[in-house]
């Protein structure tokens, strides 16, 4: 019940301070008038509304709805999830405004420009500057008072962990957007993979300890595994340079908070970006490096051809969320390397994330049903619709009751992602949805879910998500991270790679770094995480 008191605290304060709720329009209105109109709205669209069951209203209603089909989607209006919520609900849905990625932050913008707006967002991408920022300006309605009665299956989940409040509650105290809830711990983090079919030939075991890595690392270091006499097998891969770096960080006992190269211990937002630590693990994969020991394509490699190497198994350890993408016969998921310090962690998303992925124009004329439409998904037969379509269309239920593909999709030439997208909006993410082990047949194999046990030790007991900002404090932090980000990047790998000296260069880099506004840029966090707090 813990989330249902913070609730109503923030829609007491919201009140108490005269702010927007319900379905109001424009805040500041200068009589009442406006309030008598809009809760007669809401009682006469309310009405409509079954609180329970199906259909969701009595009287057919249609909602205009603008999102983002992606790049392996269909359109929108030819997917049989929608076909069949539409028959479900009794409420036809308008897709005359979704389109494709190219072009859609533009729409997007010409939108906001416009002042017409559709009812609801699905899978806008909204960020926070512009949840923050539109939901001030009234132009996105508030949910904080519609979620206990119109949501009960978002309301549930919110109950089991109330930390989901702290990552869609803006600095108003109002909820103008919801995210995707991925209560899957497996889909939240990237495994450690090794190849065990690799350390048999070599005659090694799965190393628990750095030093037992560096040994397992160079044993593989130019054996023609696959018998082709190329020499394309890589002991370490990993998708980027960055990525390969936020990996080992936690092996030196540092988190990975808001989302960025943050921790937070006892009350106190920091960074390790200076740390010697920092400094000792980017000395330890120079080492590795020149040794051949890293694949030297991570600095310029794009992800479809890491994707590549995970399915061609060119690789002794790598990471990566799930085995989906490459057949893990001879991999096995393992824990995080002991030895650099006391405790290691793994870096893993936050149960609230993509946040943006729904919300509701003040002008939408249908909100109560709006959250009621939308809070199927956050339920588990609303999941299973949107995680695997059509019952009969697109799957089947076993005799125990669990979720499949039918034949053919998981193994389609065309990629599965490609052939879900045919009836599903998920793919690619940022869909409005609840993620659980029971709904999530593609990245919650056996292999997988053994590979999370290795990991569940360490991943941090709270995760902070990005917080939401007032836009002027959001533009000044997003300024100073892309300077700060630019030239770690830039600096980290040339150390990587062996162009910068260690002990000539690195109190440069600091020096650099705390120029740019690195202080600052932990202090705009720190405020963040006091008012969460608070």
């Amino acid at each position: 019940m813990k989330g249902k008191k913070i609730l109503a605290v923030l829609l007491a304060v919201c009140m108490g301070a005269g702010m927007l709720t319900g379905c109001g329009g424009q805040t500041g209105s200068d009589s009442g008038a406006g309030d008598v109109e809009s809760r007669t709205e809401q009682s006469e669209s309310a009405s409509n509304v079954n609180k329970e069951g199906f259909p969701i209203v009595k009287e057919e209603i249609t909602l205009k709805v603008f999102g983002q089909q992606g790049p392996v989607q269909e359109e929108w209006d030819t997917m049989g999830m929608w076909k069949k919520y539409q028959e479900m609900t009794n409420i036809k849905l308008d897709f005359t405004d979704v389109l494709a990625a190219e072009g859609f932050d533009e729409k997007k913008s010409l939108m906001w420009a416009g002042n017409e707006y559709p009812d609801i967002f699905v899978r806008a991408w909204l960020n926070n500057t512009e949840i923050v920022k539109y939901g001030s300006m009234g132009i996105l309605a508030p949910l904080e008072d519609l979620i206990p009665e119109y949501a009960p299956n978002l309301q549930k989940l919110i109950d089991e962990d109330p930390a989901i409040l702290s990552r869609i509650t803006a600095p108003d105290g109002h909820i103008y957007a919801l995210p995707a809830v991925f209560t899957l711990t497996a889909a939240r983090d990237d495994k450690f993979w090794i190849n065990t079919a690799w350390l048999e030939q070599v005659g090694k075991e799965i190393p628990t300890t750095m030093d037992e890595l560096e040994d397992v690392l160079r044993a593989f270091k130019g054996v023609d595994f696959n018998g082709n006499g190329i020499e394309d097998e890589y002991p370490m891969g990993v998708s980027d340079a960055q990525a390969l770096i936020r990996r080992f960080a936690g092996v030196w006992g540092h988190q990975y908070q808001f989302g960025t190269w943050l921790e937070v211990t006892d009350g106190q937002v920091s960074t390790y970006l200076t740390d010697d630590s920092f400094k000792e693990e980017l000395q330890w994969l120079a080492q590795m490096y020149s040794e051949g020991l890293i694949d030297s394509e991570i600095f310029t490699q794009e992800y479809a051809k890491y994707a590549a190497k995970m399915a061609g198994q060119q690789m002794g350890l790598f990471f990566n969320q799930a085995d989906d993408t490459f057949d893990s016969t001879n991999f096995q998921g393992i824990s995080p390397f002991q030895g650099k310090a006391d405790k290691q962690y793994v870096e893993a998303s936050p149960a609230a994330r993509d946040n943006g992925v729904f919300a509701i124009c003040a002008d939408c004329e249908n909100k109560e049903a709006a959250m009621r439409w939308i809070d199927y998904f956050y339920g588990y037969e609303g999941s299973i619709l949107m995680r695997y379509g059509v019952e009969g269309e697109n799957m089947y239920f076993d005799e125990e009751g669990k979720p499949h593909y039918n034949d053919g999709i998981l193994d389609s030439p065309e990629g599965s992602g490609t052939e879900i997208g045919k009836f599903t909006i998920w793919p690619g993410g940022g869909a409005p949805q609840w993620v659980n082990e029971d709904n999530c047949e593609a990245i919650a194999s056996e292999a997988t879910l053994k590979a999370q046990e290795a990991l569940d030790a360490y991943v941090p007991e709270q995760i902070y998500a990005p917080p939401l900002l007032e836009q002027e404090v959001s533009n000044r932090l997003s300024v100073l991270w892309t300077d700060l980000e630019n030239y770690m990047k830039e600096t980290t790998a040339k150390m990587i790679r062996g162009e910068l000296d260690f002990e000539e260069d690195w109190d440069t880099y600091v020096e650099t770094m705390e120029k740019i506004g690195l202080q600052e840029w932990v202090s705009i966090y720190q405020d963040a995480y006091d008012n969460l707090q608070g």
